[in-house]
């Protein structure tokens, strides 16, 4: 219930400013500051957590509490704390970002009151709110307030960040567990490839941008959400196929173990990667026009075979851009050579086949090795194998600096 006064009192706790949603919901807008006055470090909710012999007591309540409405502080959970807590420092200091409401609660019933032109609820001195969903965001807080290491002037700006929450209050523990259910099971999360295209921040994707607009093949024929394409798909490569390309080009076959994981580019010139992975994925697109659009019979498009390629692409970083257009050219000669299509002598290199006879193509990170094997390692058995004939074409095997 709403209670219209004229002054705050303010020995009554602490005034989170917000809007009513109904009679147990209430929106907050708040900060770090007030947020450590009606909340506590989670980590300190945690089984086996050291606690102070002065609040013992009231700690093990709201532990056992915790333990009704809230998983446990480990495994991935644990682990993404360090990495949110980044995140929130790189938002305090100026970066593009958002932060998701918490959802916190309260088992009792708390006073909202207008004033001014302002509705506050009131959380009483000494309460605690847990945090139903968001936990992960809130020890992170806490993690970025505790740290040592992290300077006065952005921990103030932290402290002064304002952040959103929902405070549920009145409602029964039962309730509590059922909303914790509603806001971290029915969620579904977007796919990796969706995922991947919304990220602004990862340098990758910027050079997959620039790489796909650069390539009149590509244009409109990138799948930005599909895991992979469909039979009857008018796309010709998933964004994170295309994505592992650009992976694989900076840093070789040791780039296909990062998948959908951010890889490590400190030591990447990335405007030369750009040029570079534009002019290979381009010329190999082109190339291969006919085999990656019909992929019923070819394998030129498939996730594992443009991830070697991609691989391939890392030689050419490595070569001096005056002999580059030279190289490029022995390489698409080898790859002339290739048979794409299904057939036996992929067998047990790209995939194998089914009970009903289909050859079906094994998962990037499965086969993509074996594939670059049989592309670039003209001493292999499988570099033959996949070619139609050999006797004619120059070999490209790849430098050692494409090995890395």
């Amino acid at each position: 219930m709403t209670t219209a006064i004229e002054e705050l009192d303010l020995s009554m706790g602490s005034y989170v400013k917000g809007i009513t949603l109904d009679d147990h919901t209430f929106l907050a807008t708040t900060n770090f500051r007030q947020v450590k006055t009606i909340t506590r470090d989670p980590v300190l909710l945690q089984p086996n957590a050291r606690r102070g012999v002065a609040d013992v007591d009231e700690l093990e309540h709201e532990q056992s509490i915790h333990e009704l409405i809230q998983r446990a502080l480990s495994s991935g959970k644990k682990a993404n704390v360090p990495k949110y807590r980044a995140y929130i420092e790189r938002l305090v200091q100026g970066n593009i970002g958002v932060l998701p409401p918490m959802h916190l609660w309260s088992g009792d019933l708390m006073k909202v009151i207008n004033t001014g032109g302002n509705t506050y609820i009131v959380v009483p001195n000494g309460e605690r709110l847990l945090a139903i969903d968001g936990e992960t965001q809130l020890t992170a807080h806490y993690a970025l307030g505790n740290a040592a290491a992290v300077p006065a002037e952005v921990k103030e700006k932290h402290r002064r960040l304002p952040l959103a929450a929902v405070i549920h209050h009145g409602i029964d523990i039962r309730a509590a567990r059922q909303y914790f259910y509603d806001l971290n099971v029915l969620a579904v999360r977007p796919n990796t490839s969706l995922s991947l295209s919304m990220d602004a921040r990862d340098p990758i994707m910027q050079v997959v941008g620039d790489v796909e607009s650069g390539i009149p093949f590509l244009h409109g024929r990138v799948d930005r959400q599909a895991r992979q394409l469909t039979k009857k798909s008018a796309k010709v490569v998933t964004l994170q196929a295309l994505r592992q390309m650009v992976i694989n080009v900076a840093k070789g076959k040791s780039g296909i173990q990062y998948g959908a994981r951010p890889a490590p580019l400190e030591d990447v010139d990335m405007p030369e990667l750009t040029t570079v992975a534009g002019e290979w994925i381009g010329a190999f697109f082109n190339t291969f026009e006919r085999e990656i659009t019909n992929r019923e019979e070819f394998l030129a498009a498939t996730g594992p075979v443009l991830a070697a390629v991609g691989a391939m692409g890392h030689d050419l970083l490595k070569t001096p851009d005056y002999t580059r257009g030279q190289r490029m050219t022995t390489m698409l000669e080898s790859l002339r050579a290739v048979d794409w299509a299904k057939g036996n002598h992929w067998d047990g290199i790209a995939g194998g086949y089914t009970l009903t006879g289909a050859f079906s193509v094994k998962g990037t990170k499965e086969v993509a090795y074996a594939v670059y094997n049989a592309l670039t390692n003209v001493e292999s058995g499988a570099y033959h194998r996949v070619r139609r004939s050999t006797a004619s074409i120059s070999p490209a095997p790849v430098s050692a600096s494409a090995t890395a």
